[in-house]
């Protein structure tokens, strides 16, 4: 089972604002092109094909936490690690600590997701959370604390 996955992310000069260093707001970008990065590795995804899996069990990851503290700038073409680690498994959602990693091995932001594990419910339209599917949670599984730990400072 899974439970900590990195990949390798340029930064884009679309990420940047006019100092040159990746704006606020696209850290929370590199978190998801993480977690998504995560999910394909153990053979999911955040969106399910629905010609691959009956209709009725597909299931939808609204986020419903996002945070992230900032620690160091990020610029543009640097190579940035994100570090995904699933912080927590609950019955209807899972929690996620990211960090994003500069080259020098600095720790540029850390951060946090929740996702509810959801369907839409045919009656009403809405959506609405479901107990996670033992097709994914048994792929899944929470990472130990000495990892979940924040790393000193460099």
């Amino acid at each position: 089972m899974a439970h900590r996955f990195t990949c390798i992310e340029r930064v884009q000069f679309s990420d940047t604002d006019m100092a040159g260093i990746v704006h606020f707001s696209n850290f929370f970008r590199f978190m998801e092109r993480g977690e998504h990065a995560f999910l394909r590795s153990i053979g999911l995804s955040v969106r399910e094909d629905p010609a691959l899996i009956a209709p009725e069990d597909v299931v939808v990851w609204p986020r419903v936490h996002a945070s992230c503290d900032f620690h160091a700038p990020l610029r543009f073409e640097e190579e940035v690690q994100i570090e995904v680690l699933v912080e927590e498994v609950r019955n209807r959602a899972i929690r996620y600590l990211i960090r994003l990693w500069r080259p020098d091995g600095e720790l540029a932001g850390e951060g946090r997701m929740a996702a509810a594990c959801a369907q839409k419910d045919p009656d009403t339209g809405k959506m609405k959370a479901v107990e996670i599917p033992p097709r994914i949670r048994s792929k899944i599984e929470a990472a130990p604390p000495e990892l979940l730990r924040r790393p000193a400072r460099s």
